[in-house]
């Protein structure tokens, strides 16, 4: 026990803070259903970036460690102002169970394949309570999770009333398991890594989240950072509000700063139970008829931008 909580102090005292805006980051995380799993780095500096300087280190299941397997070392260009998305290497279309394949849309998204086989290396066979961290030579630069913690245990005893990830029900009322079968992308004012390994992780104040299989996203990314604010990206948080949320009437509000062209209620599953359109920046919806749980509102506009967000209905 305190060779763990030595490790896990030595690993806290190197996650020191970066300033923002001049080192990568990762900016979004797939772990999908099956073999659908990637990472997003974004480069938000000005000049192009040596990924054989980094690599990438899966702490499995609460361990305060990652053996040579679960270390990834990166190869190639990130060029400035840019993405570079890692996907798990399983393209055989015949592959089944382990080997199942990655569906095509996320293939295509993809600047490089890696772990091909788990006995070799098995950082990007990641589930919702394995910690994910980008490091620097030893330093690291960016955590998805808490090391040394397995959020599928509740006080070290397994616990079958969660899905197996982040956040905690101990610090949160929500009890989905954001870190599992969701997609999440770095919220467009985050322009840093988080250096903290050994605080609460809550995922909320740092991504959103989509549905597992809504590779949208991935090959751009917005945030505040000088060179990767996209066209009305700026008013990104502001556009598109929905509230109450959660919502324990049934009534879900939404506020945008231009009119949308098409309006989706999406179930966790990723199907679309609600659709509709409207002639103002003003919506109200009735979901009493839904059940209750965790959906996505997902809208369109007429310059082709979709915008997302999670919404839960008591």
């Amino acid at each position: 026990m305190k060779k763990i909580l030595l490790s896990i102090i030595a690993i806290s005292a190197t996650f020191a803070l970066k300033s923002q805006c001049n080192e990568l980051f990762i900016s979004e995380y797939v772990e999908g259903w099956s073999n659908n799993k990637a990472i997003e780095l974004v480069n938000p500096t000005n000049a192009p970036i040596d990924l054989s300087q980094y690599e990438l280190r899966r702490y499995s299941n609460g361990s305060s460690s990652a053996d040579a397997k679960k270390r990834l070392q990166l190869s190639g260009t990130i060029a400035a102002k840019s993405t570079f998305v890692i996907v798990i290497d399983k393209r055989d279309s015949t592959g089944t169970g382990q080997e199942a394949p990655v569906w095509d849309t996320l293939q295509n998204q993809a600047d490089i394949f890696a772990c091909p086989d788990y006995n070799v290396n098995n950082v990007m066979y990641f589930n919702g309570n394995d910690v994910v961290a980008l490091f620097k030579g030893t330093t690291p630069l960016d955590v998805i999770g808490k090391v040394g913690e397995d959020p599928g245990t509740v006080n070290g005893v397994p616990s079958n009333h969660r899905s197996y990830g982040w956040p905690l029900i101990s610090v949160s009322s929500d009890s989905t398991a954001w870190t599992k079968d969701h997609v999440m992308v770095r919220k467009f004012n985050i322009t840093q890594g988080d250096v903290n390994a050994l605080d609460v992780f809550d995922p909320r104040t740092e991504w959103d989240t989509l549905s597992p299989l809504n590779f949208s996203e991935l090959g751009q990314h917005f945030c505040n950072c000088p060179g990767l604010v996209g066209t009305d990206e700026l008013q990104r948080e502001e556009a598109f509000r929905a509230y109450p949320n959660p919502s324990n009437t049934g009534i879900l509000n939404l506020s945008t700063s231009s009119v949308p062209v098409n309006i989706e209620i999406i179930s966790i599953l990723g199907s679309k139970v609600i659709e509709t359109n409207t002639n103002t920046t003003t919506t109200r919806i009735n979901t009493s008829e839904l059940p209750k749980g965790v959906y996505f509102v997902a809208l369109t506009f007429e310059n082709g931008q979709r915008l997302t967000k999670k919404i839960v209905l008591n």
